[in-house]
């Protein structure tokens, strides 16, 4: 590959799940995010805090047998309203009249959170460590191999994947 040119990679070749270089919350030194199955683990690689976040989805609900209007009913519940408790009093959506029911919780899908919300990593949320700004917008890179593919790909001159021919 001459110096002038650059041969572009594929959109997916940096990725969420792939290692992400961030910052630790505790001593402001390099850690890193990986995924592996349903787990996000994080590792500072200078105090060694470490942290895991299940990547699980859940939905919780409350269905049961009404004893006034004799239905069946399903009521959603938000997660900040059900994670915590066995049980919950809802109302038959039918006829209102409010009984005890079983919080059920629902594992539906991992969470492939990939975009990065103001310079800050999808899963813990903490800052990425290569972050600055540019003409007051943020400039990041998720780690060492990305950061090292946007400083070729910002230096040269000719990229190809480029449309090459020109109309007038």
């Amino acid at each position: 590959m001459s110096p002038n040119r650059f041969k572009d990679l594929s959109y997916f070749t940096f990725h969420a799940e792939k290692p992400i270089s961030v910052q630790c919350p505790k001593c402001k030194g390099m850690g890193i995010v990986q995924i592996k199955d349903n787990l996000a683990y994080f590792n500072c690689t200078h105090c060694h805090h470490s942290l895991i976040q299940d990547r699980t989805l859940y939905r919780y609900d409350v269905h049961n047998h009404c004893s006034n209007c004799g239905r069946y009913y399903r009521v959603d519940l938000k997660p900040n309203e059900a994670q915590n408790f066995n049980k919950l009093m809802v109302a038959c959506p039918y006829c209102g009249t409010k009984m005890q029911g079983q919080v059920h919780k629902t594992a539906y899908c991992y969470d492939y959170r990939s975009s990065l919300k103001q310079g800050c990593d999808p899963f813990f949320n903490f800052p990425l460590w290569f972050l600055s700004s540019f003409n007051g917008k943020l400039v990041w890179a998720l780690n060492r191999e990305h950061l090292n593919y946007l400083i070729d790909y910002y230096e040269i001159t000719i990229k190809t994947d480029q449309l090459q021919t020109f109309s007038e």
